[in-house]
């Protein structure tokens, strides 16, 4: 009985490991199309943190991410390699780094952002027009 048990649970382990390994390379198989993930994300989100609201706007230029609260200078937000939902961005002015974590829904809709800077993590929902 033992025995069985120690192949059954080996079995079921070599076959969790070869899952693990095949997951990462189909990833890799599927680039990720940038435009069509940019034009995804491109809104307005309204981020609220202890009773404040703030609402950043993303839009694309020369098919790059931007972003940046209404009447401020937009900043390139870099995608984050490996991640095809994370971006980063350090800001010119101050130097604070953002990263920045895009949320589909269960209709595999875009419609949340999480920001994480500064120990901080702030969820933004996508402001549907």
């Amino acid at each position: 009985m033992k025995k069985s048990m120690l192949i059954t649970a080996t079995a079921l382990l070599a076959l969790a490991c070869l899952a693990a390994l095949a997951a990462p390379a189909a990833a890799q198989d599927k680039p990720v199309d940038m435009k069509k993930l940019i034009t995804e994300i491109v809104g307005e989100y309204d981020f609220s943190f202890q009773g404040e609201s703030l609402i950043v706007q993303f839009m694309e230029q020369d098919g790059k991410l931007f972003g940046a609260p209404p009447g401020e200078t937009p900043e390139e937000i870099n995608p984050v390699e490996g991640k095809p939902l994370c971006f980063a961005v350090t800001l010119a002015e101050s130097g604070d780094y953002y990263e920045l974590q895009f949320v589909r829904n269960d209709k595999g809709v875009i419609d949340k952002c999480v920001m994480n800077t500064m120990g901080m993590t702030v969820e933004g929902m996508k402001i549907i027009k």
